[in-house]
């Protein structure tokens, strides 16, 4: 069964430095939450606290109500933390999975078999007698995260366990991390810069950026709907443009049409679009004048800068003729894979 986690006034200095400001956040029991932020933005120290590794200076942190400054050994063993860089002693695989069972003296036949079984969850059992010492590092992440999942704990904290993975073995790993907890109640609290991992592995997304929370929501609600540019860079989106919203709602980038309309009120705002909604389209056609500056293959489509008022990263089609380096061109954007934040 898992917990219910609650977060009250956070605030957390290091340094003479405010590293992190949570007002409010509370982590239903059995939920996913991923904590999405770029490098320093307080993820890991959030992660420390809600483990209770680290008390904050103001604030609380709870577990089913109990503080975990207040909650000692007894609700530590009731959560499983995977670290960024697994912490794997010199021995077999087994016994470093056995460790936290022995802590809580589990009898050893029975320390052998649950941690085969969770072993067995990550596909590494067939490691179980091999030195740690000798297993790759994305071996070693599953065995750690074996190892945080082997007691079946309550609250499962994960800092990026797929960060130093390779773009196949994080896919791989993750596949294998969602089915491992698919038939759990665990719940779950993952911390990631990458939001393809956001995406996938949680049903709540918290939006975290220089140590305070920007916005928190379906993984759905933040893609299609951020609420300022630094989500949107968060969440993916490979342009942030400047532009302006006229009084009959039409977006501007330069007095040129982007094809975007807007129900907000008229003046600037940011223009957040993937790369693929950048539309080519002909020079003689209404859109913002661009020039090509670089064109390069990429997987399925041909990756195409573009220089103009504002710089432009987009990605079209593979069929047909690429565009070239100089040409000119126009562009709009698909409304489907764009959003507009206006600055009320």
């Amino acid at each position: 069964m898992g917990a219910e986690l609650s977060v009250r006034d956070l605030r957390h200095v290091r340094a003479g430095r405010e590293v992190l400001r949570v007002d409010e956040l509370d982590v239903a029991r059995g939920a996913r939450l991923c904590v999405l932020g770029p490098n320093g933005a307080g993820k890991t120290t959030l992660l420390r606290l809600l483990a209770g590794v680290e008390s904050p200076q103001r604030g609380r942190v709870t577990v089913d109500g109990l503080r975990t400054v207040d909650g000692g050994v007894d609700l530590r063993r009731r959560l499983g933390y995977a670290t960024q860089r697994p912490a794997l002693l010199s021995t077999t695989v087994r016994r470093n999975v056995e460790l936290p069972l022995r802590w809580r003296k589990v009898p050893r036949g029975r320390r052998a078999e649950l941690a085969l079984a969770a072993l067995e969850r990550l596909r590494v059992a067939h490691l179980a007698e091999r030195p740690a010492t000798e297993l790759s590092g994305g071996e070693q992440q599953r065995v750690s995260l074996a190892r945080a999942i082997a007691t079946d704990p309550a609250v499962l904290l994960l800092d990026e366990p797929a960060a130093s993975l390779d773009a196949q073995s994080r896919s791989a790993f993750l596949a294998d991390l969602d089915q491992a907890l698919a038939d759990r109640a665990t719940t779950v609290v993952h911390v990631s810069h990458r939001p393809e991992e956001a995406m996938r592995l949680a049903d709540r997304v918290v939006a975290l950026v220089d140590g305070q929370v920007h916005q928190i929501g379906s993984p759905e609600l933040l893609t299609r709907c951020p609420i300022d540019a630094s989500v949107a860079a968060l969440v993916g989106y490979d342009n942030l443009v400047e532009a302006f919203v006229e009084a009959d709602g039409a977006v501007v980038v330069d007095r040129a049409p982007t094809g975007l309309r807007c129900d907000g009120p008229a003046g600037p705002a940011t223009v957040a679009v993937f790369a693929g909604g950048v539309r080519l389209v002909g020079d003689d056609e209404p859109g913002v004048p661009m020039r090509v500056a670089q064109v390069a293959p990429g997987p399925g489509h041909w990756t195409v800068l573009l220089d103009g008022a504002v710089s432009l990263l987009a990605r079209v089609r593979l069929d047909g003729r690429p565009p070239q380096a100089g040409e000119r061109t126009r562009v709009s954007f698909d409304p489907a894979l764009s959003t507009v934040l206006t600055k009320d």
